[in-house]
């Protein structure tokens, strides 16, 4: 068993090991560890090397996040980040202060007030790069048994390449820049447009 261990005093559980795992659980087993991968590897933890960003590594960590999954409520934006709605909101003020952040109305749903990036936010993540940083992996996958190094790398490539049972045949191919293309995207999620200012 490869024993994963995590920041001081909140060690990571060690990987289930059963290959009759279910589905259901297996599920469940990714979406708990997901989010503490995103926290531990996201590029908002690594020294961008940039004295001029106006931000801190938590604002960043926001800024990056909607730019890879749209715009979102506050709360949206607390549930995925695992903070708390208070904290996520006095960061979301923070940043909207600095001209980074602007909040709008969904187009579907007027009572819905949603967090966007403005043109100078978009423009600082563009400058940070990746949403993972790989100097963070490369330094705990050197820590790694090759065996569990390819573990890790197969594990990755089978969910990137799964669709869902209920999607369509095809799978959509692999973006090479993921937060470039997130940038690129037009502020629409879910079905849903969203409408706000341009800075």
């Amino acid at each position: 068993m490869v024993v994963t261990t995590g920041s001081p005093g909140n060690p990571l559980p060690a990987s289930p090991q059963d290959d009759g795992l279910s589905p259901e659980a297996a599920a469940r087993a990714v979406a708990r560890l997901f989010p503490e991968v995103y926290r531990r590897y996201h590029s908002a933890r690594r020294p961008v090397g940039d004295a001029t960003l106006p931000v801190t590594r938590r604002g960043l960590e926001v800024l990056i996040h909607l730019a890879s999954a749209g715009p979102l409520t506050i709360g949206e934006q607390a549930e995925h980040l695992g903070l708390r709605r208070n904290t996520t909101s006095e960061l979301v003020a923070r940043l909207e202060a600095k001209g980074l952040v602007a909040r709008i109305r969904d187009e579907r749903d007027e009572r819905r007030v949603l967090v966007w990036l403005t043109d100078t936010g978009r423009d600082v993540v563009g400058r940070v790069g990746q949403v993972l940083a790989p100097d963070l992996l490369a330094r705990v996958m050197a820590s790694l048994e090759p065996r569990d190094r390819a573990t890790v790398v197969r594990g990755f490539e089978l969910l990137a390449r799964a669709e869902p049972a209920e999607a369509g045949d095809a799978a959509p191919a692999a973006s090479a820049s993921p937060t470039t293309d997130a940038i690129a995207t037009p502020a629409r999620r879910g079905g849903r447009t969203a409408k706000g200012p341009r800075t």
